[in-house]
């Protein structure tokens, strides 16, 4: 069999984009950012040039509100270095309620919890079902492109066709000429973890590493992503409607990663304590927030690796709720794209590292952050992988993978 992924970023990309999402939605409030008379004056957005970003991002005194703002997202975004400024300079309180599954968080949203929240932030592929959900407003394009857009690496950028913010509200497809529905905030991919000291570098040049008998192997029990890292290892689209004859060659393929794997392991924490202790050589699966405290550590000999057959890219969204939004939330979410923070968010005082899309923020780094985030490393990892957009019929693996455990 091919070990060869079909999938480029580049012809993932059209494939996404013309893809048709889900219904249409009907009532989705909203216009620019935050709703009402936000102290940005949204009006004023669009006329401001991208170098003078970092310079109007000055609170003035109407900016303190004492109000508080309910974020939902996950660690790392709770660090002090990236919250506290915030909070002192708009006397503006911060809340942030971390999960770590997005269908866990869709549906408590979707139960009510929406009212909790004035900011939420899902990997992207979430957003067709956040819009469908009528649980998120849409954002002016026009108004946000100085603080967004015109701040990412290229990659990141409309022009260099990144449509997983947009979408078509006929379909709620993503549609580079659709409607902004969210901001990219931090991103990364999920792969699989080696100890480069452990493994020989033409084995580990593909997943089937994690099959060979001549490693100690360890097994996230994280079905989710890595049923996706298998369906790539045996050259099958995750993201579309699998046939049967697909479904048997995955669940072959996840009984022979069981078979010959040595432990299963219940979280990354476990997995990385495995890693280290030198019990296992690799995790199956992994991805580049083992950075967090393996690589950060010290221990650059543990890599997230993406071979030949490629990776999935995650791109963690932050999306204005529906609902009445504080006057500072417009605020905070600018905040959040300003190049400090998004160097503190890849360099948080808790909780994992992982690259945020800001060239500023890049071009700050030191030589040490670079090596452990392996930022020079990222357009080639990410030119060798596909985006995460849904897997339509992950119902269908859920029965192979509690199977599988059973064979440890």
């Amino acid at each position: 069999m091919s070990r060869e992924n079909p999938f480029t970023r580049r012809e993932y990309m059209q494939a996404a984009t013309a893809t048709a999402g889900l219904a249409a939605i009907t009532g989705c409030l909203g216009g620019g950012g935050g709703g009402g008379e936000s102290s940005w004056r949204s009006q004023e957005l669009a006329a401001v040039p991208a170098e003078e970003y970092d310079a109007l991002y000055e609170p003035s005194d109407e900016d303190e509100t004492g109000e508080t703002i309910n974020h939902l997202t996950w660690t790392g975004y709770d660090a002090s270095n990236v919250q506290d400024p915030f909070r002192e300079q708009f006397d503006c309180d911060t809340q942030l309620d971390l999960f770590t599954s997005n269908p866990q968080a869709f549906n408590r949203l979707q139960s009510g919890e929406w009212e909790q929240f004035h900011q939420a932030t899902f990997d992207m592929a979430w957003l067709p079902d956040l819009a469908e959900a009528e649980l998120i407003r849409p954002l002016d394009y026009e108004e946000w492109e100085p603080y967004t857009f015109d701040k990412y690496i290229d990659m990141f950028t409309k022009d260099e066709g990144y449509a997983y913010a947009f979408l078509n509200e006929d379909d709620y497809s993503f549609d580079l000429d659709g409607t902004m529905y969210g901001v990219p905030q931090r991103f990364g991919w999920a792969s699989f973890v080696v100890n480069k000291d452990a493994v020989n570098q033409a084995d580990y040049s593909s997943y089937d590493a994690a099959w060979m008998e001549d490693y100690e192997v360890g097994v996230y029990d994280l079905m989710f992503w890595a049923i996706q890292i298998i369906m790539l290892r045996e050259g099958i689209d995750p993201y579309k409607e699998h046939t049967d004859e697909e479904v048997e060659q995955v669940r072959q393929a996840t009984f022979d990663l069981f078979d010959n794997a040595k432990t299963l392991l219940p979280d990354f924490a476990s997995m990385n304590q495995a890693m280290k202790s030198g019990e296992i050589d690799i995790g199956f699966i992994s991805g580049s927030w083992i950075n967090g405290t393996l690589r950060r550590g010290g221990d650059l000999q543990f890599e997230a690796h993406v071979p030949e057959e490629g990776g999935v890219i995650w791109v963690e969204t932050t999306c204005m709720m529906k609902g009445d939004q504080p006057t500072a939330s417009d605020n905070y979410l600018a905040y959040m794209q300003q190049g400090e923070t998004a160097k503190n968010l890849m360099w948080p005082t808790s909780g994992g590292t992982n690259a945020v899309p800001h060239q500023t923020a890049i071009d700050e780094l030191n030589d040490e952050q670079r090596e452990v985030l392996r930022i020079d490393e990222i357009p080639d990892i990410v030119d060798n992988s596909v985006f995460y957009t849904g897997v339509p019929d992950l119902e269908k693996f859920e029965p192979i993978w509690r199977e599988a455990k059973s064979r440890i």
